[in-house]
């Protein structure tokens, strides 16, 4: 599929018509917005013609740049990773020699036994074949209690291997872009494990917290002589828990004063 709309693009960089098609579509639309022509916004890019510097300047660019991204995510790295995908139990009917050897060539050298890979193939589709209920996703087979990481140790690493994949840079462009809100001029001398668990909080700030769980794990984390109280706790009025946990950072102070 990829190579086919690979092609298909390549076909219409080269075809003269379709660019004609799309530049006269463009200037019908450019005439409904109320502009009376395309015209050349700025003579940056070397044309005769306002025709040909679109072409020159935007339509050339973004075919080529729609290619480039196509080899980029379908690179042979990325296809060798998906092929991996056909060992999941419900797809694993379907698997081929062919693909059992892009398996092997592309993962064994994080193999513990690579040697006995294809044993451990064959075992896995006979024992699947007569499962009734099959696990489709790679989560729910690491987690299934009959996919024994003993008998089936290479299979096993290599679903390890796919579950560690990204299927996208999202989240490192995420991290990529807070991490300047996070850093900024009055955190300049922050140490790295801070840094890293504030860009954490940051990107997946859509997660809830448990304060109460927070607080407990800092108490157990960092025992002192004096009980650390908790404000958050429910079974107390909010004036008394203020109260209270003044008091306790008052007497605190003072006997860090005194002492």
């Amino acid at each position: 599929m990829n190579g086919a709309v690979k092609q298909i693009i390549e076909e219409t960089r080269k075809n003269e018509q379709e660019f004609d098609v799309v530049y006269s579509k463009a200037s019908d639309m450019a005439v409904k917005a109320g502009v009376d022509e395309l015209k050349m916004p700025r003579n940056n890019v070397p044309s005769t013609s306002d025709k040909k510097y679109f072409k020159r300047a935007i339509y050339l660019p973004y075919l080529d740049e729609l290619i480039q991204e196509l080899d980029m995510r379908f690179c042979q790295e990325a296809v060798s990773v998906v092929r991996a995908l056909s060992i999941l139990p419900s797809r694993v009917h379907l698997i081929s020699q062919e693909m059992e050897n892009y398996i092997y060539n592309y993962y064994n050298a994080d193999m513990p036994s690579p040697e006995t890979f294809r044993q451990e193939m064959r075992i896995w589709k006979s024992f699947w074949e007569n499962q009734p209920d099959k696990p489709e996703s790679i989560t729910s087979t690491l987690t299934d209690v009959r996919a024994c990481s003993t008998l089936f140790l290479n299979i096993m690493k290599v679903l390890f291997l796919l579950a560690l994949t990204s299927v996208t840079s999202s989240s490192t462009e995420r991290a990529n872009s807070s991490f300047n809100l996070i850093k900024n001029d009055l955190r300049s001398t922050m140490k790295e494990d801070r840094l890293n668990a504030l860009l954490l909080f940051y990107v997946h700030r859509d997660i809830k917290l448990d304060y109460d769980k927070i607080i407990d794990d800092y108490a157990v984390r960092n025992p002192r002589n004096m009980v650390l109280m908790n404000p958050l706790q429910s079974n107390h009025s909010l004036k008394m828990r203020i109260r209270q946990y003044f008091c306790v950072y008052f007497r605190f102070c003072v006997k860090v004063h005194l002492y």
